[in-house]
C-alpha cells in the first residue's frame, strides 16, 4: 500500500478545497438502516451492520480513504499516536466525513483521552445522528467515566438504531422493567 503524508497545515489550508463534498446518500442511508432494522436473525443482523460499515467506510476521496486506512491499520496493531495521526490529518482534510471523526474518536477512547473522544463522536452525531457506532461510543466513553445513568440513554439510543448491536448486553432494566 502507498503511503502518502500529507502535511497537517497543509490540510487545514486547503480542507475546505480539496476534500470532494459528499454526495446525497440519503435514500441508501435510509435502505441500509431498515434492512439493519428488519433483520429477524443474528446472521441477517450482522450483515446488515456490515454492509452499513462499508456504507461508512467508503470515504470521499482517493486521499481521504488511504488516510482512513492507514488510521485504522495503525487502531489494528495498537498504534494509536500514529493512529490518531492519520486521523486528525483526515478529519482537518474532510471535516464533514462522519466516519473520520468516529474512527478518531474511537483512537482517543483507546487512549483514555475521554473528553476529546467526547467532542469527536458528537462531531460525528452532528454529522450522522443515526450512527449507531457513534452512539455506542458515547455510551461506552460515559461508563468509563463512571457516568452509568447517561451511559445508558446513549446506548438505548445506539440499540434503537441497531438492535443487534455487540454492547445490547450491557442494557439495565428501565425502573419500570421494561428493556427501553
Amino acid at each position: 500500500m502507498k503511503r502518502f503524508f500529507i502535511p497537517l497545515v497543509l490540510l487545514s489550508t486547503q480542507a475546505a478545497y480539496a476534500c470532494p463534498e459528499l454526495p446525497g446518500q440519503t435514500v441508501e442511508r435510509s435502505v441500509l438502516i431498515e434492512q439493519l432494522k428488519a433483520a429477524d436473525t443474528y446472521r441477517k443482523g450482522q450483515a446488515a451492520i456490515a454492509a452499513m460499515w462499508m456504507f461508512w467506510r467508503n470515504a470521499p476521496d482517493e486521499t481521504a480513504q488511504e488516510l482512513l486506512d492507514e488510521g485504522l491499520s495503525n487502531i489494528r496493531v495498537a498504534d494509536y499516536i500514529r493512529a490518531e495521526d492519520a486521523l486528525s490529518r483526515l478529519t482537518a482534510y474532510c471535516p464533514a466525513y462522519a466516519e473520520g471523526h468516529n474512527q478518531l474518536a474511537f483512537t482517543y477512547f483507546l487512549q483514555g483521552k475521554y473528553e476529546l473522544s467526547h467532542e469527536s463522536l458528537d462531531r460525528v452525531l452532528e454529522l450522522e445522528p443515526i450512527h449507531f457506532a457513534a452512539l455506542s461510543g458515547k455510551a461506552l466513553t460515559y461508563q468509563a467515566e463512571g457516568r452509568e445513568d447517561i451511559a445508558q440513554i446513549f446506548l438505548r439510543r445506539a440499540v434503537a438504531l441497531n438492535p443487534w448491536l455487540n454492547e445490547r448486553y450491557m442494557l439495565r432494566p428501565l425502573k419500570d422493567g421494561s428493556d427501553l
